[in-house]
């Protein structure tokens, strides 16, 4: 994963040293087109905090995740907009005193695949040649918790067995509405090309249900990282 965000900023990068040479030839050449439907495509690459706010005695540190996001922006040059977006990264878990909890990979029951649909409204501020987009709006993290590579299902666990841990990790993602995010950020884009912005994003997806079911922050997750549209 490592590897392939190295490969993905080195492609932005030589993109940006591209686009400057070109855009003084596509304003005097190619004047702006309207793109035939309103609708911009977005890519977001950001590494990911997510919070764990219980021992590091008996479960990981917070761990920082890699989350892939697409989705798309509608209209796409309008000052009010929605953004879908679908993130997806990986994690391990344990359970510990019926909550599923960060692991290392030595201690860990599940793999767990997670998705994030976040459907933020996006407010965007237009300057000459870039943008400034705020978002905030409502998400639903997605959690599947699998058995792990080389963990049997026999094997021992807080409630008996690995096997059973899993289902109660799966219980406790989907209990108690924790499942429900409240999202906010900011994106600073510029402008390319006439098609295609770019530039640093920052995001924060708040554990509403969470912090209702147990009073904690518990999988608070904040990113930072690069935002595409074309």
């Amino acid at each position: 994963m490592k590897k392939l965000l190295f490969t993905l900023a080195a492609v932005f990068f030589l993109t940006c040293l591209h686009a400057q040479e070109d855009t003084e030839f596509y304003e005097e050449n190619e004047p702006a087109q309207q793109a035939p439907f309103p609708i911009d495509f977005v890519m977001q690459f950001e590494p990911a905090l997510y919070l764990n706010t219980e021992s590091t005695l008996v479960s990981a540190p917070s761990p920082i995740v890699y989350p892939i996001s697409i989705g798309f922006l509608w209209p796409d040059r309008s000052t009010f907009s929605i953004q879908p977006t679908l993130s997806f990264f990986m994690m391990q878990h344990l359970l510990y005193e019926d909550k599923a909890l960060p692991a290392e990979i030595e201690n860990r029951t599940t793999t767990t695949l997670s998705f994030m649909l976040n459907i933020p409204v996006v407010f965007s501020l237009f300057l000459d040649n870039s943008q400034f987009q705020f978002t905030a709006g409502p998400g639903i993290l997605m959690r599947f918790g699998l058995l792990s590579p080389g963990v049997k299902e026999e094997d021992s666990g807080w409630s008996g067995s690995a096997g059973s841990d899993v289902e109660k990790i799966n219980e406790y993602f989907w209990n108690d509405m924790r499942w429900f995010y409240v999202s906010a950020g900011g994106s600073w884009l510029y402008n390319l090309t006439p098609q295609l912005r770019a530039g640093p994003t920052i995001n924060v997806y708040l554990p509403v249900g969470g912090l209702i079911s147990d009073a904690s922050p518990q999988a608070m997750i904040i990113s930072a990282g690069i935002k595409i549209c074309r």
